[in-house]
């Protein structure tokens, strides 16, 4: 089972691929499945929504430059992206609550993304 989902054409701002985590276990854990995923089909910034492993933590956003082939490792770079970008990623998790249940996040931190008090 894959622990990611990935999303071309987000309409985030600045990104238009989005690798959203859908379990405790990190996407980074999965790159060469995520480059095989993207391969060929896919040239530049990649933004991992990395909330389900990584939980509101500063290193929750991630973003990395894929060339079309690879990740280019030294690009990871943790971010800190505004309101507005939470509130559109927020629309995924809202989309698809089943995977807050096998998250790292506690449940009422699940509760109250599923209502849309948190982002």
């Amino acid at each position: 089972m894959k622990n990611y989902e990935i999303h071309k054409d987000y309409e985030v701002e600045g990104y238009p691929c989005v690798v959203f985590s859908t379990s405790f276990i990190s996407p980074i854990e999965e790159l060469e499945d995520i480059e095989g995923e993207l391969n060929a089909q896919f040239q530049g910034k990649v933004l991992f929504d990395l909330l389900l492993s990584n939980g509101v933590s500063s290193n929750r956003f991630l973003e990395a430059e894929f060339n079309g082939n690879t990740f280019d490792y030294t690009s990871f770079k943790p971010l800190n992206v505004d309101v507005k970008l939470k509130i559109k990623v927020l629309e995924f998790y809202k989309k698809h609550v089943n995977y807050l249940e096998n998250s790292i996040l506690p449940r009422s931190y699940q509760y109250l993304l599923k209502q849309g008090k948190v982002f």
